[in-house]
């Protein structure tokens, strides 16, 4: 039984990319919340190289969250808001509001940062809250633990272990805002094995439609399927397998590129299809050297069909003249003007060849120009890494590995086809405590990839405890972000089919080619250079009676930043972007009794940049607070408060209120809740087009366990 149960805990250290250690070393803080992620080791807070934040399951289900966005508001110093329509963006130390591409996410090990246009796509995220054991946040870079692109920080969501999943969970949620919610899950023991499998479906209306600017509503409708399994083998290893994907369709407000362009002729809806497959195999080859082999493969293909009729470029008004902009003789014109769309433009009145399209055009006797175009991309990701860890004394612990990933886009209007890169990592971190009171963390990261070439990204931490319970600690940090497919290798060519009357029996004799491609196409040179940032931190961390409490001073500096705007039809990409940020961060948790606890967290940061876009996105001063407070046997009630100023120079700011009952009904247990959301400030949500009509969100949720 001791075994079977060290082998358990073990094994779900190691899924989360770490390794256990043995239970005299868990003991080393008394009291003291140990985590996996920092540095791919387990330890305790006071002593790990980064600050750090754990989102617990009682936390989630105190804050009443839908999503799993929503609960990062409870991290100091994170930017978390729906900034693009229906699409949450949540960023640390955020900067750029709808290109969010500088923090790392992982789901049980497996990146979900997706490599050709470089995002988390958050709406599709396979995991129902119920199934997240902890959520833990390093704040800061952790590319010595986790390469490029764990930037500004880490988040790694790690879900509950089959072996402690027995039996099945159903919850429906109903509200105002067209929310409707379900989750089924069930899990199996079978010996030495174990299964879960979860399915969920989530919907919304998101902002209203109707205030200006926003003409059309941005629903989106998710449903998504993860399961996990694990077998404790005779030999002692642990095999565990994992897969899921979702599916997703969200309704889009009309791109902004293309507002002077033409009219829409029907809603755009965006469809998003993904699905994963995964495994990780452990061996404990003795007390003080533990092996572990993972790999994944992950797919996703995105597509936003856009039907429009253009306006007629010389007229300005709609008319058969639409076409130019999707005619041979334009593309020649742009490319003649070395891609200047203005002068491109000035000159098509002039020029013979378009002038001859364009008579030809009118000559069809169509009073319009309609057809649709798709933004598409697909992505595959295929990822093996080799972590062995060993304790090498009783005072120095060191983990180091090896990775090899495959990552390929392909779209035909971003790219023009495929593209793809292989990046090779090695990567070591090493623990030392050479004194009872001092602990060092050493770490470095080696990578060569195809498209960026070799780089090293290192930390240093030092901790030191004053006395029992109180600990400072600073740390040195450097990370880079690699440049996605896109910004190396785009080349923009956006078909049009689909086309109205004439058009679409004899495209070649109409616009001069078939297939038609809209006459911008943007292409990038290849000389990127990855994004950098070099940072600094001095901390406290106490742990003392019914007070936990961390404090973090930063200085970040980031550089050769790509800040330029990276659409198909506006592609400036370059390395001129400069941010810097200095601030104070802490976060604060009391529980004064068995039946009432309180969570604080705040920051306060100074963020300068030479780019207006790069401040889009950052608060000067943020916070939450989270009460829970057990009424009754059966009852318990929790409030919330959320503050950002400001995104976008619009303040952010929330209560929300949350009643629940629970009962055990023999061996089913019932819950319900009942959650309502205030608005206290009647301002956007970073642009002007995310407006609510209403102050207030309201949902009921049922839950069984049985």
């Amino acid at each position: 039984m001791r075994y079977h149960c060290g082998m358990r805990l073990w094994s779900a250290a190691v899924l989360a990319s770490t390794v256990g250690l043995s239970h005299a070393q868990e003991m080393a803080g008394p009291d003291i919340p140990r985590v996996l992620t920092p540095a791919r080791l387990d330890q305790p807070l006071s002593e790990v190289p980064a600050s750090v934040t754990i989102i617990t399951q009682d936390m989630i289900r105190a804050s009443g969250a839908r999503e799993l966005y929503q609960v990062m508001r409870l991290v100091p110093g994170m930017s978390v808001a729906k900034a693009d329509g229906n699409v949450p963006s949540v960023s640390y130390h955020g900067t750029q509001a709808r290109d969010h591409r500088r923090m790392l996410v992982l789901l049980d090990g497996r990146s979900v940062y997706r490599p050709g246009l470089a995002r988390v796509n958050w709406n599709d995220l396979p995991i129902a809250l119920e199934d997240v054991e902890r959520i833990e946040v390093t704040r800061g870079p952790a590319a010595a633990a986790y390469g490029a692109n764990a930037f500004s920080g880490v988040i790694n969501i790690i879900s509950r272990d089959p072996r402690d999943s027995e039996g099945q969970r159903v919850r429906l949620r109903a509200g105002n805002n067209g929310i409707r919610d379900a989750y089924v899950s069930g899990g199996w023991h079978l010996g030495d094995s174990a299964f879960r499998i979860s399915v969920e479906s989530r919907a919304d209306d998101g902002y209203d439609a109707g205030l200006p600017p926003m003409e059309d509503g941005d629903a989106k409708r998710t449903q998504s399927v993860n399961s996990r399994g694990a077998w404790e083998l005779d030999n002692g290893d642990v095999l565990s397998l994992y897969f899921g994907g979702s599916r997703s369709k969200l309704e889009r407000a009309p791109e902004s590129s293309l507002r002077g362009l033409g009219d829409y002729q029907r809603l755009a809806i965006q469809r998003d299809d993904s699905a994963f497959a995964g495994m990780v195999w452990e061996r404990q080859l003795s007390d003080w050297h533990q092996l572990k082999v993972s790999g994944y493969a992950q797919y996703s293909d995105e597509e936003l069909p856009l039907t429009m009729c253009y306006f007629d470029p010389l007229t300005g008004r709609h008319g058969a003249g639409g076409g130019l902009l999707f005619s041979k003789e334009m593309r020649d014109l742009y490319l003649a003007h070395d891609g200047d769309i203005d002068a491109t433009l000035a000159a098509a009145p002039a020029d013979p060849a378009v002038q001859q399209r364009y008579a030809n055009l009118l000559s069809s006797g169509a009073d319009r120009f309609c057809g649709t175009s798709y933004l598409d991309v697909r992505e595959h990701r295929y990822d093996l890494e080799i972590q062995d860890t060993v304790q090498i004394n009783s005072w120095a612990r060191l983990v180091a590995g090896l990775n090899l990933r495959y990552d390929r886009g392909n779209s035909q209007t971003y790219l023009s086809g495929t593209a793809d890169n292989v990046s090779r990592r090695a990567f070591a971190n090493l623990a030392l405590k050479p004194l009872f009171r001092f602990t060092a963390n050493l770490g470095g990261y080696w990578e060569y990839d195809d498209l960026n070439g070799e780089h090293f990204t290192p930390r240093v931490g030092l901790s030191w405890q004053l006395m029992p319970g109180h600990h400072l600690r600073w740390v040195y940090a450097r990370g880079l972000r690699s440049p996605d497919i896109y910004e190396d290798q785009a080349h923009s060519n956006a078909p049009i089919s689909r086309l109205n009357g004439p058009f679409g029996d004899r495209t070649a004799d109409w616009l001069g080619w078939d297939p038609a491609y809209f006459f911008v196409s943007e292409q990038a040179d290849g000389n990127l250079k990855p994004e950098r940032i070099r940072s600094r931190e001095w901390g406290y961390y106490g742990h003392f009676g019914d007070v936990e409490l961390d404090v973090r001073y930063f200085q970040e500096e980031l550089w050769d930043l790509i800040s330029g705007p990276i659409s198909p039809v506006n592609f400036d990409a370059d390395n001129s972007g400069k941010v810097s940020h200095r601030g104070t961060e802490a976060q604060l948790s009391w529980r004064p009794g068995a039946h009432h606890w309180l969570r604080l967290s705040g920051a306060h940061i100074h963020t300068r940049s030479n780019r207006d876009t790069e401040l889009r996105f950052a608060a000067r001063d943020s916070g939450s607070a989270l009460w829970e407070w057990h009424v009754l046997r059966n009852w318990w009630l929790s409030s919330g408060y959320y503050l950002a100023r400001d995104y976008n120079n619009h303040p952010y700011e929330r209560l929300d209120l949350q009643l629940a009952y629970r009962r055990a009904l023999g061996a089913t247990h019932l819950e319900a809740s009942l959650l309502v959301q205030h608005f206290l400030e009647n301002e956007p949500v970073v642009f002007e087009e995310n407006r609510y009509r209403a102050d207030e969100r309201f949902w009921l949720t049922l839950a069984l366990r049985f």
